[in-house]
């Protein structure tokens, strides 16, 4: 049931592309486009315990595979040529609040070519900087693929599973248009996984054994976007309770240390406090109401003290990031937004976990070898 579960977050995450852009053409109907998206769906899934037990896949077919899509992703990055020709908004925002964070300019006042004003964090900005620099903030989304398949590379030892999991992800058209207009969304949500994954490896028995190292990362992966804080707490919170003292001040001291200092790159630029109120990321992140996000951030301190496994932290966060963007856009819709415009692409904040989870669920229920995951 959680392995359909998730299949059913991915296929939906995805179908509501297919129905925004889809509306847009006249070419083909949209009930064709959306019965042979969903044809297309039913066979990978029914496919799928055939496909992973019966066909044997070497890790040079996987590379392969993997070089493949790496190539097509830069060759993507470069469809599009200016964010003004098909109306990108996040993509020219991106671009410009980099270029005025790296020359001291406060740029939370300064609205994009459409109206809307920027909610980039500091940690996210850190993230896309080197690519602004090389000249493209689309190979974020290439080098989010990368730091995908090492989070997939690392979690389980079947090729099979590796490949499905990195078909999954660039067969995603939320990932797709991602990549293409040079957004930069769900890396965020990536960046977190690998985290997770990792430091479960590292410290399978006491994630707060390097409590300093622990703060300084969650600072910054906390300014990536403001609703990472959901799978952290999952994975973090129950431990935080049942670590020393000693550590819980160690994390708190290198959180306060890495956040202060990422926040004030942005803050230091202001006019004046006042100012700041008027013009902050926080007024412009939130994609709904402040009490459908009190109730999930509720919801999830309370399922984080029953995660028993690696596994759990996964399929609740994809549960929860669904649930969660679903009711900002029902919210959205009550209030009058019609459809085209509503924030379907805040959805593929569910992705990453939707797909790790599912693979995971794959590897047990066909008995596949884990890469020392407990």
């Amino acid at each position: 049931m959680m392995k359909l579960a998730l299949f059913i977050i991915y296929f939906t995450v995805n179908l509501l592309f297919v129905v925004k852009y889809g509306v847009r053409q006249e070419k083909i109907s949209i009930w064709i486009l959306v019965s042979l998206f969903l044809g297309f769906h039913i066979l990978i899934y029914k496919a799928e315990p055939f496909v992973i037990k019966k066909i044997k896949i070497s890790k040079s077919v996987l590379y392969f595979f993997l070089l493949i899509i790496i190539t097509v992703s830069v060759v993507l990055c470069h469809l599009i040529d200016s964010p003004y020709k098909v109306n990108i908004d996040r993509w020219q925002t991106i671009e410009y609040c980099l270029r005025d964070w790296l020359k001291g300019d406060f740029f939370y006042d300064k609205p994009n070519f459409i109206g809307q004003m920027p909610s980039y964090l500091p940690g996210q900005l850190l993230a896309a900087v080197g690519f602004y620099l090389i000249g493209n903030v689309g190979y974020l989304q290439v080098f989010a693929f990368v730091v995908f398949m090492v989070t997939i590379l690392a979690l389980f030892k079947s090729n099979n599973i590796r490949l499905l999991a990195a078909f999954l992800l660039i067969s995603s058209l939320s990932f797709i248009y991602e990549i293409v207009c040079k957004s930069d969304f769900i890396s965020s949500f990536i960046f977190v996984s690998l985290f997770i994954v990792f430091w479960h490896k590292k410290f399978p028995d006491n994630y707060f054994t390097k409590p300093f190292l622990l703060g300084l990362i969650l600072g910054f992966l906390c300014l990536t976007r403001s609703l990472v804080i959901i799978p952290l707490l999952l994975f973090l919170l129950n431990p935080f309770f049942k670590a020393s003292n000693s550590d819980k001040l160690k994390a708190i001291i290198g959180f306060i240390i890495s956040f202060s200092f990422l926040l004030a790159t942005v803050i230091f630029p202001v006019k004046s406090f006042e100012y700041l109120k008027e013009f902050n990321p926080l007024k412009t992140q939130g994609q709904g109401s402040e009490f459908i996000m009190l109730f999930f951030v509720i919801m999830t301190v309370v399922i984080s003290f029953f995660i028993k496994s690696i596994q759990q932290v996964f399929f609740y966060s994809a549960l929860i990031y669904f649930l969660l963007i679903g009711s900002f856009l029902i919210e959205s819709s009550l209030n009058g937004i019609v459809y085209n415009h509503l924030g379907i692409t805040y959805l593929a904040s569910a992705l990453p976990f939707a797909i790790i989870g599912y693979c995971f669920l794959i590897s047990e229920n066909l008995n596949l070898p884990l890469d020392n995951v407990n």
